[in-house]
């Protein structure tokens, strides 16, 4: 029979699974506070790098025709020194730390959610590339939120949803095989982390199909509103019990 804590993990990555499914990014935003509430945040960040792979994975696999093979590169290249920097700072920062950092970055998510406007589109560039291929590799590592600089890039040059979807699932799949081998290579995977996982991989899975045949039956605008809502206290929630 499941523990709590494993039932915990199933319910946490099943909803981060039907999050992503819907809007492509915010599964470990939603799935993380809620886990790190009850397991410790120096096992709940490289659980969540590897369920993302699981969940990223099953994009991937629905939208890979749109992917833009050509912005990759920039990406992934700046991704690996970003996961290096990013192991260190996990191996050396303490939990409540960690949890504060975690809190910060989902308010400062909602933030640039709401104020972040694109006038205009850009072309790709190595340069811009590579530092938001840095930025995800660091974050994505450290705290297991790799979305937000690649996010921002995918809006800066301006690609389609369908693209959106396409190229951040490819690159988040590569890049978090390479987060998971760091990790591995450091120890990190313990044998509770291993049996968290095995309720969490099939929870992320049911979570993101479940989530294609509902996006075309709700408004995605709304559902992007709460979410935001959602994730604001989550990043409070985290902040609070980082300091107290």
């Amino acid at each position: 029979m499941p523990d709590f804590l494993s039932l915990l993990v199933f319910c946490a990555w099943f909803a981060g699974g039907f999050v992503s499914g819907v809007s492509g990014i915010g599964g470990a935003l939603v799935a993380v506070p809620v886990a790190a509430m009850f397991i410790p945040m120096h096992e709940v960040i490289p659980l969540s790098c590897l369920l993302n792979v699981v969940m990223d994975g099953c994009i991937a696999c629905m939208h890979f025709r749109h992917c833009r093979v050509s912005a990759l590169w920039p990406m992934l290249v700046g991704s690996l020194p970003g996961a290096f920097a990013g192991l260190f700072i996990l191996q050396i920062v303490s939990g409540s730390i960690l949890q504060g950092g975690v809190g910060a970055l989902l308010l400062y998510y909602v933030y640039w959610q709401s104020t972040f406007k694109v006038k205009q589109t850009h072309p790709e560039s190595w340069t811009r590339g590579g530092a938001a291929g840095f930025g995800a590799g660091l974050l994505g590592t450290a705290i297991s939120f790799d979305g937000p600089p690649i996010g921002a890039y995918g809006l800066y040059v301006g690609w389609s949803p369908r693209v959106f979807l396409g190229t951040l699932g490819v690159f988040f799949v590569l890049r978090g095989t390479m987060t998971c081998v760091l990790q591995a290579s450091a120890g990190m995977y313990t044998p509770a982390l291993l049996d968290y996982a095995m309720y969490g991989v099939p929870a992320t899975m049911l979570g993101t199909l479940c989530a294609f045949p509902v996006v075309k039956r709700i408004n995605v605008e709304t559902f992007r509103r709460v979410l935001t809502v959602v994730i604001a206290l989550a990043g409070l929630v985290c902040l609070g019990r980082s300091l107290f």
